[in-house]
């Protein structure tokens, strides 16, 4: 039998403390999960079907390899203990529970969950630095998709599941991923999951956040009576593969009544979004040694995009400051939504990088309204959702509130304020701000 009963227990291969099994949580093609109760705490279980277990070989030594080399970063619903039935027989694996009120991906791309451009940034860039802490570790996910990714709408902090997919990088694997996400190379069965492979599925999955549409289908898909069917597939996510926004190739254009979101939101972004999401479904989509984005350069670009956030003051629809328009001497941009004037130079944070020389360029731009905040990666260290350093408060005037755990120096004509962890400061053009070992300035 695969199913599990409420009650039933289950033995732990790493203590000798009993699984009892609660209530279902769902079922998938997999097996099911429920809750269960270990050593007088509530985890998840996933449970493996019979049929799987005969079909994946390679199943139980993945999840021993993920759990002897542990989570890559806290928001990984990662195994910890295997499971079987009293007998030995069956198998499934403990991890703990998914945060409530957070959504899977699909709901986003649903239209069921519609976040502001902040949290959609920030959920970008804590996938981004999830992934790259797994790649860290010498794995690969293997199956990037909308359904295994969950997100706070409120803050954009992720966490992902199905980790049983992953594996050590390169290792022989019978993954192949939902279509739509795979790189070429898998789609024609030309090579095995890898983090190449991972970086192409995790570029789809960023522009499906943003855009609302996938970078590979335009009108092209005109051309496939059946959509859905595996030669479709394979010319349009492999063979055929061409951007919708190739700068030389207009063959796979998105249509207004196809692709309407994709076509609205790809000319509000800044150009540098635009510029990775090129490069990666141009160069990187057929050369996975040399041609793909890198974590480290999407983590660097969605942490630049949510500080980007700039809010119509007429209709609260969210923009972008793009310090190109500065360059070009644009004194001034439409609201995307409204089509009111908006100046190109709004109140924003210079934060220069540790150690910069005068006259360097600042490491980060953070425009200044209400809702932005200060992170640990502004100052040298990590991004950490849960743990701002510093939020921006409505006013007039407005107030940067140091959230951290030391105290702030301010200085504007000369004057010196010392910023208590708790207290707010007024921000003023000009003021310098020493935050730490970086001093950060305003702008107007």
């Amino acid at each position: 039998m695969d199913t599990l009963r409420p009650g039933q227990r289950l033995r732990s291969l790493a203590s000798p403390l009993p699984v009892v099994v609660e209530e279902a949580i769902g079922e998938g093609g997999q097996g099911s999960t429920h809750f269960a109760r270990f050593d007088g705490r509530r985890f998840a279980l996933k449970w493996y079907h019979d049929t799987v277990l005969r079909v994946d070989r390679g199943l139980a030594q993945r999840l021993r390899v993920a759990i002897d080399r542990g989570a890559p970063s806290s928001q990984f619903l990662w195994p910890f203990d295997l499971v079987t039935r009293a007998d030995g027989s069956g198998l499934g694996y403990l991890m703990r529970v998914r945060t409530a009120g957070y959504e899977k991906v699909v709901q986003l791309l649903d239209g069921k969950v519609q976040p502001s451009f902040r949290v959609l940034a920030t959920l970008c860039c804590t996938l981004t630095d999830a992934l790259y802490a797994l790649h860290a570790k010498g794995l690969a996910y293997q199956d990037l998709n909308a359904g295994n990714v969950f997100f706070d709408p409120a803050t954009g902090d992720t966490e992902i599941c199905d980790n049983d997919n992953v594996d050590i990088d390169g290792a022989p694997s019978v993954m192949g991923g939902v279509w739509e996400f795979q790189a070429p190379e898998i789609v024609l069965r030309q090579a095995g999951p890898s983090r190449a492979t991972d970086l192409h599925s995790l570029a789809v999955m960023l522009f499906r956040i943003l855009l609302l549409g996938h970078p590979l289908v335009g009108r092209r898909e005109l051309q496939h009576a059946n959509l859905g069917s595996e030669q479709a597939m394979r010319r349009l996510y492999g063979s055929e593969a061409r951007f919708v926004f190739d700068p030389v190739d207009d063959s796979n254009r998105p249509l207004p009544e196809l692709h309407g979101p994709v076509l609205g939101h790809w000319p509000i972004y800044p150009q540098f979004i635009r510029d990775l999401f090129t490069r990666a479904f141009t160069e990187g989509l057929f050369d996975p040694t040399h041609g793909r984005v890198q974590e480290t350069e999407w983590r660097r670009a969605t942490a630049q995009l949510r500080d980007a956030v700039y809010t119509c003051t007429r209709c609260g629809a969210g923009n972008f400051y793009d310090a190109r328009r500065l360059a070009a001497r644009e004194p001034e941009f439409a609201c995307w939504s409204c089509g009111a004037p908006m100046p190109s130079a709004p109140l924003r944070l210079g934060i220069a990088r540790a150690g910069a020389r005068a006259g360097e360029p600042p490491a980060h731009v953070v425009v200044l309204e209400p809702g932005a905040r200060l992170d640990g990666h502004h100052v040298g260290g990590t991004l950490d959702v849960a743990r701002p350093l510093g939020f921006v408060e409505a006013g007039p005037p407005l107030v940067l509130r140091n959230r951290s755990t030391e105290p702030w120096t301010a200085t504007r004509d000369g004057e010196r304020r010392v910023v208590a962890p708790g207290d707010a400061l007024a921000l003023e053009p000009g003021m310098r701000i020493a935050l730490g070992r970086v001093e950060a300035t305003v702008r107007a």
